[in-house]
Parts: C-alpha cells; sequence; structure tokens
C-alpha cells in the first residue's frame, strides 16, 4: 500500500478503479525480484522487451535511449506520444525498476505487464497504479499488490 500525506485506499478490482474518476492519465510502478543478472545487464534485449511491450499495449514509441552502466546496470527510457515508459536495473541485487506513465488507461496493461514480467525472469514482481491529475481533485489512488 501507498504511504504518505495524501489518502490510499486498496483496490481489488483495478478495473473499476482505473474508471471511476476522471484522470489525465495513468502512472504503473512496477517492481520485478529474483530476476538473472545476466538478463538485467543485456542492453539489447532489455530495449527489445521495451519496444514489444509498447507494440503489444497499443503505445507509440517515439523514441528509446539507453545507458550501460560499468560495471553493471542498464537504464533505458522510452518517450511515448502517450508519455514516457522507462526501465532501471540491478543485476546485482535481481531488481528491476519499471514507470510507465499514460496518458489514459488500457486494459491490456495488467496483461502486458504480467507478460514483461515474464520476459525478465522475475521471481515476483508488485505493480502499483496510480491516477494522475485527478480531475475530481479528491487524489484518489489505486494500489495493486501483485503477487504477494
Amino acid at each position: 500500500m501507498l504511504t504518505g500525506a495524501a489518502p490510499t485506499r486498496d483496490v481489488s478490482n483495478r478495473k473499476s478503479c482505473m474508471t471511476e474518476q476522471p484522470s489525465l492519465g495513468l502512472h504503473w510502478i512496477v517492481e520485478l525480484f529474483g530476476c538473472s543478472p545476466d538478463v538485467l545487464n543485456d542492453l539489447p534485449a532489455i530495449c527489445e522487451r521495451m519496444k514489444q511491450f509498447a507494440a503489444n499495449s497499443n503505445l507509440t514509441l517515439l523514441q528509446l535511449t539507453s545507458h550501460q552502466f560499468e560495471p553493471h546496470g542498464v537504464t533505458a527510457v522510452g518517450l511515448l506520444s502517450e508519455s514516457h515508459f522507462s526501465v532501471h536495473t540491478w543485476p546485482e541485487h535481481g531488481y528491476v525498476a519499471i514507470d510507465i506513465f499514460t496518458c489514459g488507461g488500457d486494459a491490456a496493461f495488467p496483461n502486458a505487464c504480467q507478460k514483461l514480467s515474464e520476459s525478465f525472469g522475475a521471481e515476483h514482481h508488485a505493480t502499483v497504479v496510480i491516477k494522475r491529475g485527478d480531475l475530481a481533485g479528491r487524489q484518489i489512488r489505486c494500489s495493486d499488490q501483485s503477487d504477494e
């Protein structure tokens, strides 16, 4: 569950959460744990996963930029016509941090995020979805801890 000054609530039905209040976009925060260090240090493969995710999610990838860190780790950022998508890896911890911000919801995202997690070989993952630009002014945040 998210913590902080703004009110939060757990939502077991993500789809209803995304449609119950108007907002300008959704921010998907995906954490992957237990991934192979070799997978997380493979820059070309990570960029290909991002391209595949964008295509499978009906997102328009305008530009992809990336960096290979030494001795290990990758950061890749995709500029989307819908907003942005980033992947940061810590091979030494088997961990990946993924952020996807889009101007609107896509009902296919839960399945696409699951496939992305599988493509990284994650042992488990957690996903949090935050409504951004809540036009009702209620700052409703939606949270879904995926496999805990």
